[in-house]
């Protein structure tokens, strides 16, 4: 009688194990074995929204990798874009929505003669979608020629407009380099005939004087027409 007793406690026992599952053993995932993989996630950025950033305050921060996101209006000192090129940090922009900036032209203003209607027109231009607007502040017209070569030559924008005093000096003294084509200006229609001439990727305004709607219309012109480019038969 006990036989017909053993099969059954086997026959039992056998179930059991098969539906059991080892202590050891990883737990099933859920859904279906073609599921695609879950991607990771992308590296975070660090936003900036402060008015002026400094080398210090990156340090500060504890910045050792990008993406970095400055607010538009946001201004970069010399020292700052030095920190970001030497640790060759990967940093953009962000849009009015918040977005980050995509490929629209990159100018780059340098101001060493501030003046309410120029700093009214940079912020006229920043809202424009044609161009991307940054600016910083400048010493001299002679530091802003030697920014404006770098930040040319390092890629860090693709041209520069100087707001300055003496703006032939800055130009003449930015044009010693090959990769530099630029000239001061005064009027929409100069601008219009030196990118056709030029392709220029430096202009210098002396803002003296002028009103915000002018130099606005100004910047607007410069920025217009997709990044600057030497002419077919330019020869350095």
């Amino acid at each position: 009688m006990s036989q017909p007793e053993d099969m059954i406690d086997r026959i039992v026992a056998g179930v059991l194990e098969q539906l059991r599952l080892p202590t050891d053993a990883a737990p099933r995932p859920s859904g279906s074995a073609n599921s695609p993989p879950v991607p990771s996630p992308a590296s975070k950025s660090i936003e900036f929204r402060e008015d002026v950033v400094t080398a210090r305050l990156l340090e500060e921060r504890g910045v050792i990798s990008g993406p970095l996101v400055f607010g538009r209006k946001t201004v970069l000192t010399p020292s700052a874009l030095d920190f970001l090129a030497a640790r060759k940090l990967d940093w953009r922009r962000a849009d009015s929505n918040g977005a980050v900036s995509g490929s629209r032209p990159k100018w780059l203003a340098i101001v060493t003669r501030s003046t309410p209607a120029v700093a009214a027109a940079l912020d006229l231009v920043a809202k424009d979608v044609a161009a991307e607007w940054n600016r910083e502040l400048s010493g001299c017209h002679l530091e802003a020629a030697r920014r404006s070569v770098g930040a040319l030559c390092r890629g860090e924008c693709d041209a520069v407009v100087i707001l300055t005093g003496k703006p032939e000096a800055a130009v003449c003294r930015a044009n010693r380099n090959p990769n530099v084509r630029g000239a001061a200006v005064m009027t929409v229609a100069r601008v219009k005939s030196l990118k056709a001439q030029l392709g220029a990727n430096l202009f210098a305004i002396d803002p003296t004087e002028r009103t915000a709607f002018e130099l606005r219309n100004l910047l607007r012109e410069i920025g217009s027409g997709g990044k600057p480019s030497a002419p077919s038969d330019w020869k350095e």
